[in-house]
Formats: C-alpha cells, structure tokens, sequence
C-alpha cells in the first residue's frame, strides 16, 4: 500500500494535456447521454428512480474523477518540466480549455440567463432590476429561463451596467448572446490566469507557470467561467489585480480595484478587511493606520456609490440594504445540516411547532457563524505581516466563511479558493481546494434527479460536498504533526 501512495508517474506534459482534454469532451458527453425508450421503464428499486437517470449520473461521476486524475497528472507534469516556453504554453492551453468549455451548449446553470434579463431590463426595457422583479417585466423570450422571477437583482450594480451593455452590443437571439456572455468570462478567466503569474512571478518566476496551470486549467474554473459565465470570473479579476497592485505598493489604486470587485458582486466585502489589514500593517503611529485606513474605506466606497448611481431612482440604492432573511436561503452547506438537524431535534424531543423550532434553529445557526467568522477574523488578521501572508489568510478566511457560515453554497463560490490556492505555498491549500472543486462538481451529477428529491436533501448535499475536503484537510494535518515523513507521491505546487 504504501508503495503505491509513494508511486511517482512518469511526467508527460503532452499527454496530461491531451488527458485533460478528452476528460473534458468525456464530460461533456456524460451530461447528454440518451438511452433507448425501453431502458427509461426500468426503476432502480432502491432509489426509485428511472435506470437512465442513474446511469447517467454513474456516467457523469467516473468522468469527472478520471478529468480531475489528468489534471492532476498535468499539474505533476508542469511542476517537473523545464521548458523554457512553459509558461507560454499553459497560457495557450488555458485559451483552448477555455474556448472548448465555450462551445459546450450545455449549461451546468441557467445563472446567465438571469445575467442577460437584469441587464435587458435596464437597457432595452428602461427598468432598475433592484425595484422591478423580472416576473413584473415585459415578456421576453430570455425570461422563460430565469429560475429566480420573483428575486430582485442580487448582484452588484457594476455587474448589471457590464450585462446591459453585453446584451445591447451582441446582435442576435438569444444563443449569441450567451455566446457573448461566456466569451467575456472566459477572456477574464484568461487575464486571471496571467495575472495569478503576474503575482507569482514577483516571488517565484520558476512556479509562475505552475500557480497559471493550477488556476487555469482547474476543471471547475473552466466549466464555471467559460463554460457557464459566471460572474465571479469579473469580480476575481479585481480582486487579482488589487492583488498585484498591493505587490507593487499602489494602495489607492488597489483600493479603487476592490471598490470594483464589491460593485460587481457583494461577496467582495469577503475581501476588504485583510486588504484594508496588509495595506496599513507597519505604517507609521496608531493614528496614522486609522486614517490611512479611513482614505482606503472612502476610496473603495466612492467607487461603489459611482457604479451605483445609475440605479439611485426610485430608492434603487437601498437594495444593499434590503437582504433576504438568512432562514429561507439555508441550501448546500453545512449551516443547511445544522439547522435542520437543530429544527428537527427541538420537533422531536420537545415537541416545538415546527415553524417557532425553525426561527430558534436559525437564530443559532445565525449567532454561531457569526461568532466564528469574528474569531477566525480577528486571529488571522493578526497573522498578516509580509505580503505573501495575505493570500493565505484570505484563503483560510474565505474557507472558514465557505464551509461554516454561508447558508448556501453553489460550485462557482469555490472559484476564488482555486485562485488563493493556486497563489499559496502551502500544498495542503491546494489538495483541499483541488478536493473540493471535485466534491462541488459532483452537484451536477444529479441535476436530472431533483423531480425524484425532496428539500431536505439539500442538508445532506451540503455534506457530501464538503466533507470529503474536510476529512482530507485533517489528515494531511494529522500526518503533518505526525513522525511519518509526507509521502513524496502527493504534487505540492512549491519546493
């Protein structure tokens, strides 16, 4: 057994690439499958559902274990090459993988489709998308695919500006202008990529290319950025390059960078503490921190008020100020298996209605990730003191917030851990990440059995998708503080 952990492959760059490429056609493939009518009668027993569904999903689950095993393996590859145009080639790659994911019409979400509406009805129908729900707009054909009707716009007033223009500037129906919105994300997945080696290059110019690699050709970043055009992909690219800018000792255009990071999607703010942190650590008195700290706030504000001004009418600018309730949103995550483990333990054993036993479970769950989040906040601030420190405990911050307190989870929120990871010199950083994009991904297995689910699976979908990184996190731990040497078999991105 331990033979076969410590077994080091071969590298061969060509070959793990070409490995990458057919795992990703063979998934692409697993997603449409059609079986003959007469299979679609048979039923599983066991799970009740039609054989097809469940062949579908075996198909889907062994083709991405077999595209995560050629990453790895390209990964491998990469590390151990010694081409002098390396890093030039995984940029190419990265553009193929790309533009493979665009061409794929099948879409893991329909979240683009929303994308395009809230900018339709800004620029083609003259409604703000943070007052008018989509169902009280004008017909149009895009609308039949909105899952979300009745949801105000939850997405920053950058990122509507940017989808009004990319819907008013694609001619077309509606498959070009999907088209357009995974062309643009996957041109941002590409500027990433160079910029994550921008980053790493500072440090590192020999693992610039492996941190590219990492983040580039990570499955779930291609398949969510090109492949379903998330726009995560747009805020990351602010946050990368207040990154770089901070590298390059500009405060107040990295400051200005993450105004635009939070203006295009507000799960940004994740990254304004330690930046606001690392940008004033060592300046000077107390007195100076606070107002060098106060300038970077009004700086990063200003650029939020500025790409919300379009919106201001008819109270649009109080829509940050209006979320919805935490209890109603509790969705893939381990806060989901909480709370209805909470909820359904006051029901049991005290005999709570259900309703009054939800409110006390929420307000739990509530007050135990927020207490969490403000400890693990507190201790890794104080942990940042040169540069390299502030990917790492944006990482470990944004892990934290992931795992223990976000009421919902979807694959696309793990992007911005594969982009820390692919910065971070810790390898267990990227195994865990590595890990998680697998378990996130294996959500689309089973789109085709929700007819056959009920709500409360989504509990237990939280587990299975983090779970898995959780048990692997605590054992590469245990080995770590243990005697045992680190098997040599396992990729480590650095040294």
């Amino acid at each position: 057994m331990s033979k076969l952990l410590s077994y080091k492959p071969r590298p061969n760059l060509r070959l793990a690439c070409a490995m990458v490429v057919a795992g990703m056609l063979l998934l692409m493939v697993a997603r449409v499958v059609r079986f003959p009518r007469a299979v679609g009668t048979i039923v599983v027993p066991i799970l009740d559902m039609p054989l097809p569904v469940v062949a579908r999903v075996v198909v889907y689950v062994v083709a991405l274990v077999l595209l995560f095993s050629a990453y790895a393996y390209a990964i491998y590859s990469v590390r151990l090459s010694t081409s002098d145009k390396l890093g030039r080639g995984v940029v190419v790659f990265t553009v193929v993988l790309s533009l493979i994911a665009v061409l794929n019409r099948d879409l893991f979400s329909n979240d683009v489709y929303m994308y395009i509406f809230y900018g339709r009805m800004f620029s083609g129908f003259g409604l703000n998308p943070y007052v008018v729900l989509p169902a009280d707009a004008p017909n149009d054909p895009v609308l039949s695919q909105v899952d979300w009707r009745n949801l105000l716009s939850p997405y920053g007033p950058l990122w509507t500006s940017w989808s009004a223009l990319l819907d008013w500037a694609t001619p077309g129906g509606t498959t070009q202008t999907v088209a357009a919105f995974k062309l643009a994300a996957a041109a941002t997945h590409v500027v990433n990529t160079l910029l994550i080696g921008a980053i790493v290059h500072r440090v590192s110019r020999v693992n610039s290319p492996l941190a590219m690699a990492a983040y580039g050709w990570n499955p779930l970043t291609i398949t969510e950025f090109a492949g379903n055009a998330h726009n995560d992909s747009l805020m990351l690219m602010w946050i990368l390059a207040a990154l770089l800018a901070y590298h390059h000792r500009r405060p107040l255009l990295g400051a200005a960078l993450i105004g635009l990071a939070v203006a295009t999607k507000f799960t940004g703010l994740l990254f304004v503490p330690f930046y606001l942190i690392a940008l004033v650590r060592g300046q000077g008195t107390q007195r100076e921190k606070i107002r060098r700290s106060l300038i970077l706030s009004c700086v990063m504000f200003a650029v939020l008020v500025a790409a919300w001004l379009p919106y201001v009418g008819r109270s649009g600018w109080t829509r940050i100020f209006h979320l919805p309730d935490q209890a109603g949103w509790y969705l893939n995550s381990l806060p989901k298996a909480a709370y209805t483990a909470l909820r359904d333990g006051m029901v049991w054993l005290w005999g709570m209605a259900p309703v009054r036993a939800g409110d006390m479970a929420s307000a739990l769950v509530t007050i135990a990730g927020l207490a969490l989040i403000l400890i693990v906040g507190w201790w890794l601030g104080w942990k940042i003191n040169v540069p390299a420190d502030l990917v790492e405990m944006w990482f470990w911050f944004l892990f934290a917030y992931l795992f223990f307190v976000g009421p919902y989870f979807w694959p696309w929120y793990a992007t911005s851990l594969v982009s820390l990871a692919a910065m971070s010199s810790n390898r267990y950083v990227w195994i865990v990440t590595t890990s998680l994009s697998l378990s996130a991904m294996l959500v689309y297995s089973c789109s085709d059995c929700r007819t056959y689910l009920n709500a409360s699976d989504s509990a237990l979908t939280g587990l299975a998708i983090f779970i898995v990184p959780l048990i692997m996190l605590a054992a590469l731990l245990l080995r770590r503080n243990s005697t045992q040497p680190v098997l040599e078999g396992v990729p480590r991105l650095y040294g």
